[in-house]
């Protein structure tokens, strides 16, 4: 019924990329800007907003909510991981520690 190719049936190969596409889907809904953005996505928030983030992801989660924020953060912080600071997040001061 399958055609074998090198040993490897048509089925096999359509359950690996089947396989592919699930776990791809699945690592990439729990990226910590994809976190962010869900976790934003029905909140409307007024007045001055403060940002806290503390973690490996903390620098990473940080940019992706005030990318996403249509106000501007008021003032912020973020503690992260040696190396894990990529660049400067407008109104937030951004630390690295062990």
């Amino acid at each position: 019924m399958y055609t074998c190719l090198a040993g490897v049936s048509t089925m096999d190969m359509l359950l690996r990329q089947n396989a592919e596409k699930i776990a791809r889907k699945a690592i990439d809904a729990v990226k910590p800007d994809e976190a962010v953005r869900r976790a934003l996505e029905h909140i409307h928030l007024t007045g001055r907003i403060y940002l806290v983030a503390v973690g490996k992801a903390a620098w990473q989660m940080a940019h992706a909510a005030v990318s996403y924020l249509k106000e501007p953060i008021h003032q912020g912080i973020v503690v992260t991981k040696y190396g894990h600071v990529m660049g400067q997040i407008p109104g937030v001061a951004c630390y690295e520690a062990g």
